[in-house]
Order: C-alpha cells, then sequence, then structure tokens
C-alpha cells in the first residue's frame, strides 16, 4: 500500500475525523475522475461531424431549389445525435463526483465531493463483506475485488481494487473490525445470545443456516477458501454447508468464533 503520509488528505475529511475524535489516520483510497475513452469518443465525433457535413449541404441545395431546407431535417438529426452522445460522455467525465474513506484509528470517513463528510466510529458499523468477482469477455478474465462496510442506518461503502492502494487498505480495515467486532461478539454469545452474520448464525449449541442446524458434537471442520464458506460434518465427505463467502458479514470474526466454540464443545 502506499506511504500514507504522502497522499494529500481533503480538509473536509480531515475536519470530521478530528472533530469526531477518530484518531490517527491509518489509511486512504479515492477513486480517480473518469477518464475520456477515447477510442469511443473519436468515432462519435467523426461520425457525427460528416453526417451534419452532408446534411448541411442538402439543406443548402435543397432551399436553393426548392425553398424546403427542411427536407434535409432527417440527416441534420441523424448527425446530432452522436455528437450529443460525444458531448455527454465529456460531461459525465468533467462532473463526476471523487468518493474518498479514510480509515482511522477508531471508525471511517467516507467524503464525496460536493457533499459533508460522513463519520462511522466502529460500532455504528453493522458488518462488512469481501468479494472477488471474475469478469470475462470470451477471451479474457479478470478479477475484481471489492470491500462493502455496512454502516447502521446508511449507504454501504463501496472500495473496490480500482482504486490505488485497495489490497492493504482492505486487509487493515477487515483486521481493524474484526479487533473491535470479536470481543462484543464472544460476550454476546457467553450471554446466551445467538450471533447472525447474515446468511449463518452461531450458538453455544451449534450452527446455523435458514433452516438448519448443526450441533457443535457434528461440526468437524469449519473455513473459508476459494470465495466458499465451507462447513464439514464429522464423518460425512460432502460439506454440511458450502455457500458464497461474500455475502456472510464479517467473516474473520464468525471463523475465530467457530473456531472456538468447535474447540469447547465439539467432538473429542
Amino acid at each position: 500500500m502506499p506511504d500514507q503520509g504522502t497522499v494529500v488528505v481533503p480538509p473536509a475529511m480531515r475536519d470530521a475525523a478530528r472533530d469526531c475524535e477518530l484518531g490517527g489516520r491509518r489509511g486512504v483510497v479515492h477513486t480517480e475522475p473518469r477518464r475520456l475513452v477515447w477510442a469511443a469518443l473519436t468515432p462519435l465525433l467523426v461520425v457525427g461531424l460528416l453526417i451534419l457535413w452532408f446534411g448541411v449541404r442538402f439543406a443548402v441545395e435543397d432551399q436553393r431549389t426548392s425553398g424546403a431546407w427542411y427536407f434535409s431535417l432527417p440527416i441534420l438529426v441523424l448527425g446530432i445525435a452522436p455528437l450529443a452522445l460525444a458531448g455527454w460522455l465529456v460531461v459525465r467525465a468533467w462532473t463526476q463526483p471523487r468518493i474518498w474513506v479514510g480509515h482511522y484509528e477508531r471508525g471511517l470517513v467516507r467524503w464525496v465531493t460536493g457533499k459533508v463528510p460522513e463519520v462511522y466510529e466502529w460500532d455504528e458499523i453493522a458488518g462488512i463483506t469481501r468479494a472477488e468477482t471474475h469478469v470475462t469477455n470470451g477471451l479474457t478474465s479478470a478479477a475484481q475485488r471489492t470491500l462493502t462496510v455496512f454502516p447502521a442506518g446508511a449507504e454501504p461503502i463501496v472500495v473496490s481494487d480500482s482504486c490505488d492502494g485497495f489490497a492493504g487498505f482492505a486487509d487493515d480495515v477487515d483486521a481493524a473490525f474484526t479487533r473491535v467486532r470479536l470481543p462484543q461478539d464472544a460476550a454476546r454469545l457467553d450471554a446466551g445470545e445467538r450471533v447472525g452474520f447474515l446468511l449463518v448464525d452461531l450458538d453455544h449449541t451449534g450452527i446455523g443456516h435458514l433452516d438448519l442446524r448443526l450441533d457443535w458434537q457434528r461440526v468437524e471442520r469449519v473455513e473459508a477458501r476459494n470465495g466458499l464458506l465451507i462447513i464439514r460434518q464429522v464423518g460425512v465427505r460432502k460439506p454440511w454447508l458450502s455457500i458464497p463467502s461474500h455475502p456472510v458479514w464479517n467473516v474473520r470474526v464468525f471463523l475465530a468464533l467457530a473456531e472456538a466454540l468447535r474447540r469447547q464443545h465439539g467432538p473429542r
């Protein structure tokens, strides 16, 4: 991850973190302005100008010969359409807001240019997820990774690997949130509560998924591998549960608690 000390943090974000006493900055990422794709823009401009040129010539000729230039109006409209699309692409590239996300000791700050910064302490965050999506065009494939943070009662904060320094930032946020959330959820379990992680849940009796439950005496292993959350049952080759891990909240917390409960209540 780049040296975060060299990043110039917007004053609005810095002031919001200071006013809310979030502590020292641990990392920051931001989106880049949308770049103009000249490979798409140039043909639109060339085609639009050519059609418009022919349309103007025909309109002048129609006006000279019959006094009805508007006969060429369809050609003029056909030429204006790609030029309007090119103009829209340029405006979108110049006006797209940038999104900054800062990681501080005691929480996160999201700032969208032109808006008021949003500040969330760790206790105000309901959960986090991480995903890796493989995209293919038939010839090549690429993996897109995302970190999604779910503040309570607010829009999710999504950070993707299109941001410089994404990998280190995502790991640090995940680890920091886990350090705060793990003891809290462990205390809830000790108090007899069932702790949910969106698609799965835990308590001292076992693991749950929807209407299914597996008691700890039958749990052999719980692991996350290759984008899957896998729960294996003692003496059974097929996993008791194998689901994508990215919709599961706080996977690190879930794995740590599941392993602790399995050791405490599982088969000897």
